[in-house]
């Protein structure tokens, strides 16, 4: 059941490579296996809370903060946020053609600003503090839906079914946390830094499959501390005209 259940929250990629490492820890942590796929809602984890029937807030203890929304059936909005740095808005966000199915959260924004569109199939940010956000969608760009979204913290890992909107694993498990991380493919993969003057935000790797990581630096845009309302667009995303 497990690896049914990984299959459909990886993308239906093959994971021959990890069937060693899951079955030895799939026998030390039996009990603690989530069944994914199932749309059946867990209690809450650690750092996470519900703030309405519609939207979750997961905070963590390094200051990173995610929201995500599913302001309608075919819309989701999950926005990126960090304590240590106040006015930064990371939104990852998009609606569905037919306004009912699940929304592929396409568009990316910079504090307001749309700056590019997702690029791959799998999204994920990486905050400075580890914190990592992992949107799972069925192809590139706006063609799929997403599926999924995983948030790891160290030994904390939360693991929502977007088609159904439920929150199906949530948890402090190291092993499971590996486990399932290993298992995602990334995709389009970025963090941010501060500077001496305030914040450049910017790709740091594509990891399509697991464990195949291709690095490469990007900058995607910035911003400056003493003027939070200017917003440095470095990506020129031939798709959109205004980017």
């Amino acid at each position: 059941m497990f690896f049914r259940s990984i299959s459909r929250f990886s993308g239906n990629l093959l994971l021959i490579p990890v069937t060693a490492f899951l079955l030895n820890a799939c026998k030390k942590d039996k009990e603690d296996v989530p069944e994914l796929g199932t749309c059946k809602s867990v209690t809450l984890g650690p750092g996470l809370s519900q703030v309405n029937a519609t939207q979750y807030l997961y905070e963590s203890s390094t200051g990173a903060i995610i929201r995500i929304d599913r302001i309608s059936p075919g819309g989701l909005v999950i926005n990126m946020s960090d304590k240590n740095y106040p006015y930064l808005s990371i939104e990852f966000w998009g609606g569905s053609d037919d306004h009912q199915t699940p929304s592929p959260a396409s568009h990316e924004n910079l504090n307001g600003k749309h700056i590019k569109d997702k690029v791959g199939t799998n999204r994920t940010l990486i905050f400075p503090g580890g914190t990592k956000m992992t949107i799972t969608a069925t192809a590139p760009w706006h063609f799929g839906e997403v599926t999924a979204i995983s948030v790891y913290d160290g030994d904390i890992v939360h693991h929502f079914n977007i088609s159904c909107f439920k929150l199906e694993y949530s948890t402090v498990n190291g092993t499971i946390a590996k486990l399932l991380e290993e298992a995602q493919p990334d995709g389009e993969t970025s963090t941010y830094e501060f500077t001496e003057t305030g914040l450049i935000y910017y790709n740091i790797y594509t990891e399509d499959t697991p464990g195949n990581k291709v690095e490469k630096r990007e900058n995607l845009g910035g911003l400056e501390r003493d003027q939070p309302n200017l917003i440095n667009d470095y990506y020129d995303d031939p798709r959109i005209g205004h980017t």
